[in-house]
């Protein structure tokens, strides 16, 4: 898999694969570590979505906790890392399938970059939907994102969900809320094009 972003212009050129970032004055001879800054993570994402399916270990050893600076400080405890990773599985899509149950954790903990990485995998295990379904009575974005998992992966009527949505007043409105947004838009989505492709740019007035 070969990811537009690879191909787009990185801030330093091509890297080898594996890095060897020594010759960049960096301290760790690992991609995360350019993953630890703004002017490089693009570039480092751009490296791992090029490798496709061959990413998955290194992106494990992440949100496993098992990849760890010079300091023996996991990537996964220092914000950016995180993002970036969660960042690559979305573009992934299915091929991050393997990475599921890393990704529910990080849901849990009320990710909800993660919510949108357990969407673009396009199904989900039931661990998986009752964490989303969960997740429906968290913060806004946390809520919104799982809802609209649940609803790409066609999992909106698994019992789980509809037991969030019978206790919680909050929990069927962002139900309710995306599945309309997501009707509204497929009316702009290009003939031909998949369920869920980005919609055409609306009228004005809309």
């Amino acid at each position: 898999m070969t990811s537009r972003l690879a191909d787009s212009a990185p801030v330093y050129g091509r890297l080898p694969w594996p890095l060897n970032l020594k010759s960049r004055g960096l301290v760790t001879d690992t991609i995360f570590e350019l993953f630890l800054d703004q002017a490089t993570m693009l570039e480092a994402e751009s490296q791992l979505l090029s490798r496709g399916v061959d990413c998955l270990p290194a992106l494990e050893s992440l949100l496993k906790g098992e990849a760890k600076n010079r300091f023996g400080v996991p990537y996964l405890q220092l914000g950016l890392p995180l993002r970036c990773a969660l960042e690559v599985a979305i573009r992934l899509g299915p091929v991050a399938k393997p990475l599921e149950p890393h990704l529910r954790e990080q849901l849990r903990r009320g990710n909800h970059t993660a919510a949108m990485a357990l969407r673009s995998l396009g199904t989900l295990e039931p661990d998986s939907i009752i964490q989303l379904a969960v997740s429906l009575e968290g913060g806004l974005d946390l809520a919104m994102e799982s809802a609209s998992a649940l609803l790409a992966c066609g999992e909106a009527s698994h019992p789980a969900v509809l037991e969030a949505a019978a206790r919680s007043k909050a929990a069927a409105s962002m139900l309710e809320r995306v599945s309309a947004h997501r009707k509204q838009d497929r009316k702009y989505v290009r003939p031909g094009a998949p369920p869920d492709a980005p919609s055409l740019t609306p009228p004005r007035g809309r």
